[in-house]
Parts: structure tokens; sequence; C-alpha cells
């Protein structure tokens, strides 16, 4: 539970770019890849039809041209975008935000930092900004560190923005396919680019009507390696060897994952309902966003049981959206408020596990409107 003043979600605001892509088309957006080894390439073809039952995803987005191969937007622009929708929502002014605070993992400059950027183009000429650099977990990161200032009483109205341009490291122009691997070429079906935004403010109103219950953090990689990861960085930035040895490719150990991931993501959600005096039967709504279909059937299953409601709605929208990161959250969220039929005191609920460095992250909203 927060302490000291209540926060409220008062405004909600996504962007997808593009029209939606169907799964089979990908690569004609993203471009095919050419010159990686026969055995990559072979094991590429025969795991497409593997990889696309097992995602479960049918659309994708992105803000990549086809034909010019040029970005057709920037994450700066995207958050935007969705930050103006979620304003709108609020019923609030630019100039009325006095934090802002941008979470994700792919920044379009290394200096300065994209919360300034996006400050500077919502034209607010004074706020503080913080600037979050995870991935899955980014946005719940940002919620809880936002709204705990909220509370404390040291900010009204914070804007909070994730955004994610996955496109711009998955086209084929981008990889070096002598140094491809399967584990990083597979990720170009698993991700895409979307953004969004909430503004948490001190006073109720808006279109939104969700009060910040409480909010769960952790980190629990200690003794695990990496499961997601680009090496590109700081200590190893001569451009010539990070091309050359694909430093700069995402890699994520799938195998890795697929052991380690039910566990860790149970674990982190048991601990998270017993961190907190939750009534579970008001819990309304369960927000899912895992990319592979399995792994969604055991953590719903096991969610289900586990807050002892068989028939608890499980919200997610992997199928026609796809997988865009930090920002898939706030997406689904966004999308369910359109149409949601709630009653004072429903609550909803999201978990979710980060397999970079093994992070585990959750909140809980109830319905005051």
């Amino acid at each position: 539970m927060l302490k000291g003043r209540s926060v409220f979600i008062t405004g909600l605001g996504s962007y997808s770019p593009g029209e939606p892509v169907p799964f089979d088309e990908i690569e004609n957006v993203l471009g095919k890849i050419e010159g990686a080894s026969p055995k990559v390439l072979k094991r590429i073809e025969k795991m497409r039809p593997i990889v696309k039952e097992m995602l479960g995803i049918e659309f994708a987005y992105y803000a990549l041209d086809p034909k010019t191969r040029e970005m057709t937007e920037s994450n700066i622009s995207m958050a935007v975008k969705s930050a103006n929708k979620a304003l709108a929502s609020a019923g609030i002014k630019n100039t009325d935000i006095d934090l802002i605070v941008y979470a994700g993992v792919l920044y379009d400059y290394m200096c300065p930092p994209s919360s300034a950027m996006v400050q500077e183009a919502l034209g607010i000429p004074y706020c503080a900004e913080i600037s979050i650099h995870s991935n899955c977990t980014a946005i719940y990161k940002a919620i809880q560190i936002a709204s705990d200032m909220i509370a404390n009483g040291r900010y009204k109205n914070a804007l909070l923005v994730t955004s994610q341009l996955s496109s711009s490291i998955l086209r084929a122009e981008y990889y070096n396919p002598k140094a491809l691997t399967f584990d990083q070429a597979i990720l170009r079906w698993f991700l895409c680019d979307g953004a969004g935004a909430l503004v948490l403010s001190s006073e109720a109103g808006g279109g939104c009507g969700l009060e910040i219950e409480s909010t769960y953090l952790e980190s629990v990689g200690m003794g695990l390696d990496p499961c997601m990861k680009m090496e590109c960085g700081a200590i190893k930035w001569n451009t010539l060897e990070i091309y050359e040895n694909g430093w700069h490719h995402l890699t994520q150990d799938i195998s890795k994952v697929t052991q380690l991931a039910h566990d860790i993501f149970r674990d982190g959600f048991l601990k998270m309902l017993n961190n907190y005096d939750t009534d579970v039967s008001t819990i309304k709504c369960f927000f899912l966003n895992i990319p592979t279909r399995h792994f969604m059937d055991v953590a719903i299953k096991n969610i289900k049981r586990d807050l002892k409601n068989p028939d608890l709605p499980v919200y997610t929208n992997l199928r026609t959206r796809g997988y865009q990161g930090a920002p898939s959250i706030v997406i689904a969220l966004d999308e369910y408020m359109q149409n949601a039929k709630l009653t004072r005191g429903d609550c909803l609920m999201s978990f979710v596990t980060e397999s970079s460095k093994w992070m585990n992250a959750g909140f809980i909203l109830k319905y005051c409107g």
C-alpha cells in the first residue's frame, strides 16, 4: 500500500506505428537475412512455422518503411504521441506536469536522456525528469518511483512515458550476418514497436478513474547469467570490433529462459501477493504480457489457482499487437479501459518477469470512478 497521499492514474495513451503486419509478412518489412551461416539460415526456415505457433502472434507493428528501409518514427516521437493522448485523457495541460519519467531500454541518444527530450518535444519549460534503463519491467519501475514521489508530496502531476523501437535493431541491414546466431535471429519474430504513457496525479479526475493501490519490484538474478543482453557498451566500444563480433546483436538465451522463467515468475508473484494485504476477491482482471503461448497458458493456470478464482479474466493483446516490450502493459491497459465495465472497488493486477538479469515487477490498481 502507498503511504501518504493517494495517487491516481488520470490519463492513459498509447501508440502503435504503421499498419498491422501479419506474422507471415514480418520479413517483408524487416528484410530477409542473407549471408548468415547455412546452419543458421536452415534453422530459421525450419523454425519459422514452429515459432508462429509457439508465440500465437498474428500481427505486429513497425516504424520502418519496407521500401526506403528508413525508420518512420523515433522513440521520442512515439513517446510524444502517446503522451499527448494521455494528457488529453487526463484533461490537463503540458505545463501542469512537474515530473517526467521515461522508461525503456532502447534510447535514441546516448546523451541527452530521453526524459529531457520528451520534455523539449512537449514544450514544457520547467519540470523534473528521470530516465530508467530497463526492459520489460521499465514502466513498472516508473510507476513505483513516480507514485511514491507524488504520495510523499514532492510532485503533483507526473507524466510516465515508455517506447520501444525494436525494428531499428531487427532490420536486416543492422546485422553482421557472418556473426549472427539463431538465438539472435529468432527475436525478429518476438519484438515490435510501440509506445505508451500514463499521467499520475495527486487528485482524482480525468478519464481513467484508477488509483495506485500498490506496486512491487524485486531483482532475483544473483548468480544467474543475463538471459537477454546486447554486449556493446562502455567496455566494448570499438565500433569495428563491435560489428565484427556481432556485439550489437540483441541476444536471448531461449533455452535458459524456458528453464528458469516459470519458477521465477511464480515465486515472485506469490511474494507480491504475500507482501500486501490484498483482498483477491476484488481483482477483476489480470494483465499478462508473455510472448510465448505455452508459458502464457501455464502462467494463467497458476495465477487463477493462486488467486482462487478459476474464472478470472486474463487480458493480453499480444495476438493483435505483438510484443512491444516495456510499452506492452500500457498499450493493453489503455485498450482495456476504453471498453471496461468496472464498479467502484474493483482491482486490476499485472505482473511481469524480465529475463535480462531476472527482475520481477507488478502493480495493483483500484477503480474509484
